[in-house]
């Protein structure tokens, strides 16, 4: 193959249909600024360690930031988020869209215990 023809067609900007349904996709922020567009619209976008598409900020995922990261933009770089496909109305119709939370908390090294009992095992006196 003389060039990978994906590099051309694929959108630079990411969209709930590239992320896996039912899957929280975990995220490094790489950089948070914004970026003028040849219409003339200034939008925020953060871009990722992990992924070569960067993510467009509405109103939606600014708020849900902001709570999870602060107000310090230049604060949100190294730090992890989710990233997950939502189903969302635009110009009535239902598309996916992409949401972001907080990245799944690790469970603390809780052992899974499991007692098992003998088939012939007697239950009236617990301490046998």
């Amino acid at each position: 193959m003389a060039f990978d023809t994906e590099k051309y067609t694929k959108n630079p900007f990411l969209k709930g249909e590239d992320l896996e349904e039912g899957e929280r996709q975990v995220v490094t922020i790489k950089t948070a600024e914004e970026v003028s567009f040849p219409s003339g619209d200034t939008v925020p976008v953060l871009s990722f360690m992990e992924l070569e598409q960067k993510l467009t900020l509405n109103k939606t995922r600014i708020k849900k930031l902001v709570e999870l990261l602060g107000e310090d933009t230049d604060e949100w770089v190294g730090k992890k988020i989710a990233l997950y496909p939502v189903d969302v109305q635009y110009n009535g119709k239902t598309m996916a869209g992409v949401a972001v939370g907080a990245p799944p908390k690790k469970a603390k090294g809780k052992p899974d215990v499991q007692f098992m009992k003998d088939e012939d095992e007697d239950d009236s006196n617990p301490f046998a």
